[in-house]
């Protein structure tokens, strides 16, 4: 068996201890110079900037609520036909009571001149009388006491001065000069004031200044035979009423 025996060296162990006194008191010497060195050494403060930021609190968002819908319109009513009126009772005549007497027709219209366009006395020249010059002659005889009047026409009469183009000659006849005229020697001029429709046709002759002796009759009778070109507004043929004059001169 083998056995080890360790022989302390009392010598080493005293150089081991002196070593470390040593070394403990260069550390206390130097700690105690840099301490000094660095209290006269004044280092400067460091300013350091710190940036905070400070965070957005989160905007709440606003919920958007929908409308409610709208109720639908309710349908209208359909109105209800109206009723039938009750039929009123007829009155009863009242005893010595006249009926009532039924409106009259309206009158016939017979081709001729007016008898107020005609003038006074024997003019001794045939004129058919009637109410109108706008249709055709009748070939039977009608008694001039029997024709009514038309009612006044009620279409829009154009004054000749608001005309663009008044009416003109399509076929001019000369009136015929009476012997009755002749043999008294009566000169002069008949003015006739005559209406013209929009087609161009004599509806009235009206005698404005009267010579007699059958001249009125005679200018009337060639106004009747002759034609016309219709008045015109604004390139629209209108009615209108324009004065015609005829002189009556004997010839030697």
């Amino acid at each position: 068996m083998l056995k080890v025996t360790v022989t302390e060296n009392k010598r080493g162990r005293s150089t081991v201890l002196l070593v470390l006194v040593i070394s403990l008191v260069l550390h206390i010497a130097v700690y105690a110079y840099s301490s000094e060195v660095a209290s006269k050494i004044k280092t400067p403060p460091r300013t350091i900037k710190v940036a905070i930021q400070q965070k957005r609190a989160p905007e709440k968002k606003t919920e958007i609520k929908p409308e409610p819908p709208k109720p639908k319109p309710k349908p209208e009513p359909k109105p209800e036909p109206p009723k039938p009126e009750p039929e009123q009772p007829k009155p009863t005549p009242k005893p010595n009571e006249e009926p009532p007497t039924p409106p009259e027709e309206p009158a016939p219209e017979v081709f001729g001149v007016t008898k107020d366009s005609l003038g006074a006395g024997d003019s001794g020249v045939s004129v058919r009388v009637g109410n109108t010059l706008g249709k055709e002659m009748e070939k039977e005889y009608i008694d001039p006491d029997k024709i009514k009047p038309l009612p006044k026409q009620k279409k829009k009469i154009v004054p000749a001065g608001k005309l663009t183009s008044m009416p003109s000659w399509k076929t001019s006849i000369k009136p015929i000069y009476t012997e009755q005229a002749r043999e008294k020697e009566i000169e002069g001029v008949v003015l006739l004031e005559v209406l013209i429709d929009e087609t161009g046709r004599v509806r009235k002759v009206k005698v404005l200044k009267k010579l007699g002796f059958g001249l009125d009759e005679a200018a009337i009778e060639a106004v009747r035979k002759s034609s016309f070109t219709p008045g015109m507004r604004d390139k629209t043929p209108v009615a209108t009423k324009i004065q015609i004059p005829f002189r009556f001169v004997l010839e030697d």
